[in-house]
């Protein structure tokens, strides 16, 4: 049995209350920012890190509005072996985007990144993980 992945997933807010959701050449279709903890990384340090790697912004304590107490969590595709873990749980860290945050892709983990109304999620194809990222903007208070 593949282990469960623990990680960090931001939600990302602009002060005209849209998300951001970005499309991922190498996992498929939208999702949020997010990426595997560390061994000991707590959550905070692990979605600035994952922030800095993935969009190449460096977010401080201030731009946290907090981090969800409540967990979620979506499946891998079984018998994709891409995938080395069976799960990923992400903790969820909402975040209020300034104008002095330049989010620049990294990589090959966005091609495109978007600014949409949270109620608009569904239109994306956000592939296996739709119900955790619909779980989490519920939990966020988005929706």
């Amino acid at each position: 049995m593949k282990p469960i992945r623990k990680a960090v997933m931001a939600v990302l807010i602009n002060n005209v209350g849209k998300i951001l959701i970005g499309s991922s050449p190498r996992d498929g279709g939208y999702k949020f920012p997010q990426g595997g903890l560390d061994p000991n990384e707590d959550v905070i340090t692990g979605i600035k890190r994952e922030l800095n790697e993935e969009l190449g912004v460096l977010i401080t304590d201030a731009d946290i509005i907090f981090v969800c107490n409540k967990k979620v969590r979506y499946y891998y595709p079984p018998k994709d072996p891409y995938y080395i873990f069976s799960a990923q749980e992400l903790s969820i860290v909402k975040i209020k985007y300034n104008t002095q945050m330049n989010l620049i892709p990294q990589d090959d983990e966005f091609d495109e990144l978007l600014w949409i109304k949270p109620a608009e999620l569904h239109k994306y194809d956000t592939n296996f993980r739709s119900s955790a990222y619909h779980q989490a903007l519920e939990i966020c208070g988005l929706i």
